[in-house]
């Protein structure tokens, strides 16, 4: 059986970034754009694990430790109110309820992650968090992180490049350039990115969520400008 690099890294990166981040300050970049997509930037160093929403009304975003949201498309972000101590991997909703979802796992037949374990809830859209006790044991509330399927039956999932990080090795340098689809397509992010999740909104536009920009490859590996994660958000629906 293959052994991923980046999945044992995983837990690692989640618990010693915590720290750092309960320190760091928020701060605001602009959102960026190309032809096809718009760019926005974490307000905290680290990963971007999910999004929830849609950047044209409310959108947002869990970092892992904290939980943000914006209503103007990425200008500013607005800080929950969560300091569990518990990794958020994304979120799900229940009727009115807004949940968040606090464990990690994979499917049993093609192994795709997907974000469960409904621990926190918000009525409010994401502004208050507190514990939630009616759906913790509802583990059909969960959210893929990686396979999605179009309304028209395509699937996207986020396209990955394997490098053994040694000759006979058998763990592997995952990268992650961009994103595939069931019906052959296979599309590239700008820049390189660790990829974590993907999500479609109510517009059928796509969202790719991940690390900030890295460079180096296998060899010199580092962030090319920082360790703020992003989301790319496509400018418009995709088929």
């Amino acid at each position: 059986m293959k052994k991923y690099l980046f999945p044992v890294l995983l837990l690692l990166c989640f618990t010693a970034c915590k720290n750092r981040r309960d320190e760091a300050k928020p701060r605001t970049m602009p959102p960026r754009e190309t032809a096809d997509w718009i760019i926005l930037t974490s307000p905290e160093p680290g990963d971007i694990w999910g999004v929830y929403g849609n950047i044209d009304s409310t959108l947002l975003i869990t970092t892992g430790f904290s939980i943000f949201r914006t209503t103007d498309g990425g200008k500013s972000w607005e800080k929950s109110n969560y300091k569990e101590g518990l990794g958020i991997f994304g979120f799900a909703m229940n009727q009115d309820t807004l949940l968040a979802l606090a464990g990690r796992s994979s499917g049993s037949v093609n192994r795709s992650p997907y974000a469960t374990t409904p621990q926190f809830m918000s009525m409010d859209g994401g502004k208050i968090w507190t514990r939630n006790t009616s759906f913790f044991w509802n583990h059909d509330r969960v959210a893929p992180l990686d396979l999605l399927t179009a309304p028209n039956g395509v699937q996207y999932q986020i396209d990955e490049v394997l490098t053994p990080i040694c000759p006979n090795c058998t763990n592997n340098y995952v990268e992650t350039p961009g994103f595939r689809t069931s019906d052959g397509r296979r599309v590239a992010l700008p820049q390189m990115h660790q990829l974590q999740s993907l999500y479609f909104d109510s517009g059928q536009r796509l969202y790719l969520s991940g690390s900030a920009a890295t460079c180096g490859g296998i060899k010199n590996f580092h962030f090319c400008d920082g360790a703020y994660g992003v989301v790319y958000v496509s400018k418009k629906p995709l088929p």
